[in-house]
């Protein structure tokens, strides 16, 4: 069984406009809303895969009404922690004729105790050997840093395998517990390596501290340069090709979908970062968050430039 953890979820309402420009009235021709958060988003994209998951989250008010009810239209399964605040809602701003964006995260709503407490329940009662567990996004107000830390030492203990992906230091706490996968993207592994991962080489440099807290795989992704992916034997790399971007937002998360995929395909390293990248590069040519069309991702795969770049 496959379970995504979204703390922090949101409503995505995107706006698009004739142009992006500062200090003036906008006015938007399409309103789009998603139901997000990025184990929300890795939900949707492996449902689009042919893989079905259970969606865990804190959500609350009538905003969480509006995300429970349309994630369920997409026919994705949940099971939630209510809470009295309002799930949050995150903006982007996207212009019609340009790759410029404008996107406004609202921070969340404040997470009790008890609301902890009842998750974490929850999870317990769910963590089986053999199951995959995603654990994405950042944490609302009031989380403990060490969450999803604590999280992944109990994943460990029922046997279960942990994908991480979140930044802060939520990450570092999270990656040093050990868990079987972590993606940072190039800002969030710069904040822990102390150097700024700029391309390729920086990324193989920066791959070995991640390695060594226990890490089995390690993704740092870096947008239109392509993304590394490493274990203790191998490092590879995979760079999308040029498209044209209409919406970003979840193509990270997209990205963590086709890798899982690939993952329960059986497929080596290499092809799990092709279908990794060419799954991600698909999401982003849609006005969705975390959508496309497999066909889509069938093509860009002939398109992807890929590497061994170090066997150890």
């Amino acid at each position: 069984m496959i379970y995504t953890l979204t703390p922090n979820p949101s409503i995505d309402r995107s706006l698009t406009v004739p142009e992006i420009r500062f200090n003036s009235v906008l006015r938007s021709e399409v309103v789009r809303l998603d139901w997000g958060g990025k184990g929300f988003n890795v939900s949707r994209s492996l449902h689009y895969l042919g893989i079905e998951s259970l969606a865990l989250a804190w959500v609350g008010g009538g905003s969480g009404k509006m995300l429970a009810d349309g994630l369920q239209s997409l026919g994705i399964q949940t099971d939630f922690v209510w809470v009295d605040k309002d799930t949050r809602t995150n903006t982007m701003i996207i212009e019609k004729s340009g790759d410029w964006h404008i996107k406004v995260n609202e921070p969340g709503p404040t997470i009790s105790q008890d609301d902890i407490d009842q998750l974490f329940q929850k999870i317990e009662s769910n963590a089986r050997k053999d199951d995959l567990w995603i654990l994405s996004g950042s944490l609302p107000p009031d989380v403990p840093e060490n969450f999803y830390a604590e999280l992944i030492e109990l994943f460990k203990v029922r046997g279960s395998k942990v994908c991480l992906d979140t930044n802060g230091t939520a990450l570092l706490l999270g990656s040093q517990a050990g868990p079987y996968l972590v993606k940072p993207n190039a800002a969030e592994a710069s904040q822990i390596v102390g150097f700024e991962i700029k391309d390729k080489e920086d990324a193989k440099r920066a791959a070995l501290p991640f390695l060594r807290m226990g890490i089995e795989v390690l993704g740092i992704t870096m947008g239109e340069v392509g993304l590394l992916l490493a274990t203790q034997k191998e490092m590879v790399f995979a760079s999308p090709p040029k498209v044209h971007v209409r919406n970003a937002a979840g193509s990270g998360d997209s990205l963590l979908a086709g890798m899982i995929y690939a993952h329960l395909q059986g497929m080596d390293l290499l092809e799990t970062a092709r279908w990794g990248v060419a799954t991600g590069t698909a999401s982003v040519e849609t006005e969705g968050v975390s959508e496309f069309d497999i066909a889509r991702i069938q093509a860009l795969l002939q398109e992807v430039k890929s590497e061994v770049i170090n066997v150890m």
